[in-house]
């Protein structure tokens, strides 16, 4: 019967090795597919919270982009709000986005056209600004808002005023509620939990939530020995707000400092896998009792491990169909472009079916002018692509990709794509950025004679002169007047006038040739014509050519000797050097003008240090 012992007890401790190290194995397999599970939904979280506050961020420089036009101050209320929000999309999950003055006041908003008469200096968002330029895009902490009585979290920017000082603060906010409901959607188990902190900390938003939780800090966490020096990383943790035990998974918010924390309880991990190691250990106490259990009870923990495959497997298949029903685009491609898994959405975006993707290269689907698209190793990630792309139907559509370079451990170099249609938004960019350069263009421009006008004559003129006193060169001006205009304003009307004004504007414009010249209305009946690289000389032969074609166009004016309009110009040209400023040129430009018309009208008259300045009519 010794035999038989030791044979018994043989098979016993080899049988009890062998669960032993199987029990420690599908542990382990456990905690890599849970620890899988965390990292891949914190970077699914993470990527929507930094798409969701990018497009605050597009709706807060477009705000800025309409206060900085000029004479947006002296655009009526309704106007302004126009101006300020027509562009802006609607955005799930912001709030009203708002306009405050330097003194924290606020000026309007989205919602309503006059101000609400509230004061948000005491916000961390306004002092933050207020006492700093540099700061850029700034997230707050979360608050609860008066205006929409639920907790918000702040994203501004800082307005600027053309002098460097302090404008106020643009605002939008994004609703705690609206993260709490997208973290609810996720399955975390019945212990999970998903947190969104600031890199002070200080807990965003929370699920499940906990009272009094939002707004504190967590600095003093586990994660914070890794983070913010690793973006991506996981730890084990118990939690100091519930006291559970769980394994974390980080992922910061692109280049914000926000990080995504999701957590899953070792409860709901390891459920599993104390089932089967209760199983076990009977079946050891039951090998005690009968060789026969042996074999029932290894086929058993066959049956149990080929199940916990299938789970696996269905795990795959869930995450599979995430990304087969997702509105966005998810691709997944070889380090040369070559694509080996892109998701159905592609059939309503593009029109192709995804095996006419599979197998082929990005690159031949994207217009070449935005090649290549995942160029090599040297590349920053993750990264941010806009580019066209060619539809079934020979079209191009404006796509917008957020390339990610896969971890090592997936073998071959991948880059995971998620893409989605950003036409709409190309769009309305482009329309924005034609209506500010119309704008821009006409508060250069004077509405009577389509020439500069004198604010940006005098903007010309400073900048041709920093220019020709470094490049040593002279910069002539001519001042041209209509002569005897009032009289023809008097005889013929000031509608008239303003016809012969449009003419006389038409003629100067036609006589300048080279591109840097610029003509201008200066004021009421006078011209201004600025020649950069232009000697005395030059400029009066253009002085007598303009005067010539005027008189040679033979405009009717019966208050004139000749019975034509007629002009009188000034000829000036200087190279600035020591402490001559651009007010001398046009100084002297100005006294020759008025010994032009002192010796008769209808001359070109260049400067002479003898003559006399004559006082400007206010």
């Amino acid at each position: 019967m010794r035999w038989l012992t030791l044979w018994t007890t043989l098979v016993v401790a080899c049988f009890g090795l062998t669960c032993a190290a199987a029990l420690y194995d599908t542990r382990q397999d456990a905690t890599r597919a849970a620890r899988d599970a965390t990292v891949n939904l914190s970077r699914v979280v993470a990527d929507g919270i930094g798409r969701d506050i990018e497009l605050v961020d597009l709706s807060l420089q477009s705000m800025l982009n309409g206060l900085r036009i000029a004479d947006v101050e002296n655009l009526d209320a309704e106007s302004r709000h126009r101006l300020l929000f027509d562009g802006v999309p609607e955005i799930r999950g912001v709030g009203t986005l708002v306009v405050l003055d330097a003194e924290g006041s606020m000026v309007t908003d989205s919602k309503l056209v006059a101000g609400r008469g509230l004061n948000f200096a005491y916000r961390d968002y306004f002092r933050v600004h207020r006492d700093a330029a540099d700061v850029g895009m700034f997230i707050s902490r979360p608050f609860f808002s008066e205006m929409a009585k639920l907790w918000s979290i702040a994203v501004s920017r800082r307005v600027t005023q053309p002098d460097g000082s302090f404008g106020g603060v643009v605002v939008g906010t994004l609703r705690v509620a609206y993260l709490e409901n997208m973290f609810r959607q996720l399955d975390l188990g019945a212990n999970g939990a998903i947190i969104l902190l600031r890199r002070d900390g200080t807990v965003m938003a929370r699920y499940p939530s906990i009272q009094g939780a939002l707004g504190s800090r967590l600095a003093d966490t586990e994660l914070f020995s890794q983070y913010p020096a690793a973006e991506l990383g996981s730890y084990h943790a118990a939690s100091s707000a519930d006291g559970i035990a769980r394994l974390h998974a980080y992922t910061a918010v692109d280049e914000h400092p926000l990080v995504v924390v999701v957590g899953l309880a070792d409860l709901d991990i390891y459920q599993s896998w104390r089932s089967k190691a209760w199983a076990i250990g009977l079946l050891t106490v039951l090998l005690c009792t009968a060789t026969w259990v042996l074999v029932r009870q290894l086929r058993r923990e066959f049956s149990r491990r080929l199940a916990a495959e299938r789970s696996a497997l269905r795990n795959e298949a869930r995450y599979r169909v995430l990304a087969e029903n997702s509105a966005d685009i998810i691709a997944i491609s070889r380090v040369d472009g070559v694509v080996t898994y892109i998701s159905p959405a592609i059939k309503d975006v593009l029109g192709w079916a995804p095996q006419e993707i599979e197998g082929h290269s990005l690159h031949d689907f994207v217009r070449a002018d935005y090649l290549p698209l995942v160029p090599g190793k040297t590349q920053a990630w993750p990264r941010v692509l806009t580019f066209p792309a060619c539809h079934a139907d020979a079209s191009w559509i404006w796509l917008e990709a957020s390339v990610r370079q896969l971890p090592a451990e997936m073998g071959d170099e991948r880059y995971i794509l998620n893409i989605r249609d950003v036409s709409r938004r190309k769009k309305v960019e482009e329309a924005l950025e034609a209506e500010n350069a119309q704008l821009l263009a006409m508060a250069a421009t004077d509405g009577l004679t389509n020439l500069a006008n004198r604010r940006s004559f005098d903007e010309v003129l400073e900048r041709e002169w920093r220019r020709a006193a470094r490049d040593d060169e002279p910069l002539a001006l001519l001042l041209i007047d209509v002569d005897h205009f009032k009289a023809l304003n008097d005889h013929y009307g000031h509608q008239q006038g303003d016809q012969y004004l449009r003419a006389i504007a038409q003629l100067i414009k036609s006589c300048i040739r080279r591109p840097g010249d610029t003509a201008a209305r200066y004021g009421g009946e006078e011209f201004a014509v600025l020649l950069p690289n232009t000697d005395i000389d030059g400029a009066f032969l253009l002085a007598e050519k303009i005067r010539n074609a005027t008189q040679a166009a033979r405009i009717p004016h019966l208050q004139s000797e000749l019975g034509v309009m007629t002009l009188s110009i000034g000829v000036e040209a200087m190279v600035p050097h020591g402490s001559l400023v651009a007010a001398a040129l046009v100084r002297r430009a100005d006294t020759a003008l008025y010994t032009a018309k002192r010796q008769g009208r209808n001359r070109t008259c260049p400067y002479d240090p003898g003559q006399q300045a004559m006082p400007r009519r206010a």
